[in-house]
């Protein structure tokens, strides 16, 4: 039986709801959601998890069938804050919530039913903002996709307040001037 992207979201996202983990679904399958769709390889999650808690995390995985190489998961975890495990021949990567905007967006976070099962996604806007900071090309195209097609609904000023304290924090003005611009365009 060949394994699908959207078997391997079902499954991700019923293990993470089984286990009481707090996670929000990013990447390309929320932005397909929130913005345009839009052709991806993997699942991507942003999870509330602790550094210390990976080895039981990735125990509890491999029981549920997924597949990893827990000592690189483990190192890779502590180094970077990211891991990836896989179901067939799709990978998911978690990154391991670590900012004050990551947190802001658990609490804002909403529950959304896609492919029959609830998931948690995170509002438009902040995936906009996780989408500008890395500034990868095709995050920017994300990030100008969801503009599009929620701006009539963004909260602006909570968008300006983020990117202007992020900016801030990372002594760098392009998080701000990006929204700026994507603000900007196609009014």
């Amino acid at each position: 039986m060949k394994i699908l992207l959207e078997d391997v979201y079902k499954k991700t996202v019923s293990f993470l709801n089984k286990e009481n983990y707090e996670y929000i679904v990013i990447g390309g399958v929320a932005a397909g959601l929130l913005g345009e769709p839009r052709m991806t390889g993997d699942v991507d999650i942003d999870i509330l998890l602790k550094k210390e808690e990976v080895p039981l995390f990735l125990n509890k995985a491999k029981r549920a069938g997924f597949k990893c190489n827990a000592a690189t998961c483990r190192r890779k975890a502590s180094a970077t804050g990211t891991f990836q495990i896989q179901h067939g021949a799709f990978h998911i990567d978690f990154i391991i919530a670590s900012i004050a905007l990551e947190k802001e967006a658990f609490r804002r976070k909403q529950a959304v039913r896609l492919y029959n099962i609830k998931a948690f996604f995170p509002t438009p806007e902040d995936l906009i903002l996780l989408k500008i900071i890395p500034g990868r090309p095709q995050d920017l195209l994300d990030a100008e996709r969801i503009v599009a097609r929620q701006r009539k609904h963004l909260d602006v000023r909570y968008l300006e307040r983020w990117a202007q304290a992020l900016s801030d924090e990372a002594e760098d003005a392009r998080i701000v001037n990006r929204l700026q611009g994507l603000l900007a365009a196609k009014k």
